[in-house]
């Protein structure tokens, strides 16, 4: 799951990202949460430190919303001794961690892991243990993902201290890999292969109902381990789900049945089409082998608030967030020079450079932009896509004022400013005619040994296979000029 919420009422739930992304392949998104009675001083000051520096965890977290609330502890969940310290005052912990790209070995890797979590969790006293894992009856043949899930769970309990265990079916959302391998697939083709398990049931929930479950087992007292099995309101076949996403994008696509296409092959192409790597994508196709739906309601009956969303109404509200402010800050995370992402709905291009420059001259290189000044690298390229988009009945070029400041709202060129924080961030939405919506964004970022770090992102979210062929062909010449503008810029603070 993604973290969407990383707070909690009566407590902050600290998310240690590093911990769950150290395990080789796991869900970056998936980090272990836990509840601290208070911070001590010394944590707070150690997060302060890794905040300084540019290249730590917690730093490439820092415009995360909610960053000022948690410590990042950096640690491995295969080596015990990482987990004391990142449990040392910890009073109830979420373990979302989960691992598949070891090869065949990722189970023995996960088991490992829970079992030095449960260890470290009752030497450092922690009262409750709240576990997300997979649903699936495990009395079927199921594959050695899900298998995995429940063992991991049952690893949880062998230690001393209470476990809730929920184990979900797909989960709907930004960044969830069932709803992406969903959105990736179904935009990109007309005619939709329809393996064998696409016959199957699944009871998607959505990654808001997640949340609402984690945190209502949070508030239950952990008098003894529960397993709980959640579920959104409706049991869908997993081909269902992709031609009702499909109907709400306003695409138009078919199943066609292919039920001996192979894993591989399926692994391949997923890999290909969608942010999930293949070791990943393998696992989980395979786990779709059998059913994933609800078949005992206590958690229904125990957690009777928790309004159950149903699955077009968690996809608009996943479509709603194609939006480059709701990304998370972790998903951009890196040190590349430059690199091509697939998240949540984006095809993304993100350069960065070091500039010896203060923050200022860096920044008023970047507001400088567009206008008669023009775009500093094959200015004539960026005109002529101005009209081209006239020609088609978009805006084309309207320039910019002369000599104003930016603010929200400002024209700039067939831009328009959507986020701006003076000499931090400006963010520019594009008002071209295209299959699909487009931003470009500077982040200036000082850095500990001087001169400032400068990031530049161009977000694309494609809908259609039209959206996809249109950042793919103009892809070698997208590149160049991205590249070329963001040397340009650092060039024109030099002259400030």
């Amino acid at each position: 799951m993604q973290s969407t919420n990383p707070q909690c009422s009566g407590g902050a739930i600290e998310t240690a990202y590093e911990l769950a992304s150290s395990l080789p392949g796991s869900h970056s998104q998936n980090p272990a949460g836990m509840e601290r009675e208070a911070e001590p001083e010394p944590r707070r000051a150690r997060r302060e430190r890794e905040a300084s520096s540019s290249s730590s965890p917690a730093a490439r977290l820092a415009d995360a919303p909610w960053f000022a609330q948690v410590a990042v502890v950096r640690g491995d969940v295969t080596e015990r001794a990482a987990l004391d310290p990142a449990l040392e005052g910890v009073g109830s912990a979420f373990y979302l961690v989960h691992n598949m790209t070891s090869g065949h070995s990722y189970s023995a890797r996960d088991l490992l892991a829970a079992g030095n979590f449960a260890g470290a969790a009752s030497h450092a006293g922690v009262r409750h243990i709240i576990y997300l894992g997979g649903l699936a009856d495990p009395q079927t043949s199921i594959g050695q993902h899900l298998a995995s899930r429940i063992q991991t769970g049952e690893a949880l309990r062998q230690g001393r201290v209470p476990v809730t265990e929920l184990r979900a079916s797909i989960v709907i959302g930004p960044g969830a890999t069932a709803f992406e391998m969903i959105r990736y697939i179904t935009e990109q083709f007309p005619l939709l292969l329809a393996p064998r398990w696409a016959s199957k049931h699944a009871q998607p929930i959505a990654i808001e109902n997640v949340v609402d479950y984690l945190l209502a087992a949070l508030a239950s007292p952990p008098g003894s381990n529960q397993t709980y099995e959640i579920g959104g309101p409706e049991a869908m076949r997993f081909g269902e789900t992709m031609l009702a996403y499909a109907k709400l994008r306003g695409l138009k696509r078919r199943l066609i049945a292919l039920p001996f296409l192979p894993l591989p092959l399926m692994a391949f192409m997923v890999d290909k089409l969608t942010p999930v790597p293949a070791s990943m994508a393998s696992p989980l196709i395979d786990g779709m082998r059998g059913d994933s739906v609800v078949q005992d309601g206590a958690a229904r009956r125990d957690f009777p608030h928790v309004r159950l969303i149903p699955y077009q109404e968690a996809v608009m509200a996943a479509l709603a967030q194609l939006t480059p402010d709701k990304l998370d800050p972790a998903a951009l995370a890196g040190s590349r020079t430059s690199q091509t992402i697939k998240q949540a709905g984006f095809l993304i291009d993100r350069r960065q450079i070091p500039l010896e420059l203060p923050v200022e001259a860096a920044w008023q290189a970047i507001c400088g932009l567009g206008g008669k000044r023009g775009w500093l690298y094959l200015d004539w390229l960026w005109r002529l896509r101005g009209l081209l988009d006239r020609l088609l009945g978009g805006p084309g070029m309207r320039g910019r004022p002369d000599g104003a400041e930016l603010r929200l709202g400002s024209v700039v060129d067939f831009y328009t400013v959507e986020a701006l924080e003076p000499g931090r961030v400006l963010r520019l939405r594009a008002d071209l005619k295209a299959p699909g919506l487009g931003w470009m964004e500077w982040r200036v970022t000082p850095r500990p040994e001087g001169g400032v770090r400068l990031a530049q992102t161009a977000y694309f979210a494609p809908k259609g296979l039209a959206g996809f062929g249109y950042w793919y062909l103009l892809g070698p010449l997208h590149r160049a000029v991205f590249a070329g503008l963001i040397r340009r810029i650092g060039e024109a603070g030099q002259d400030k």
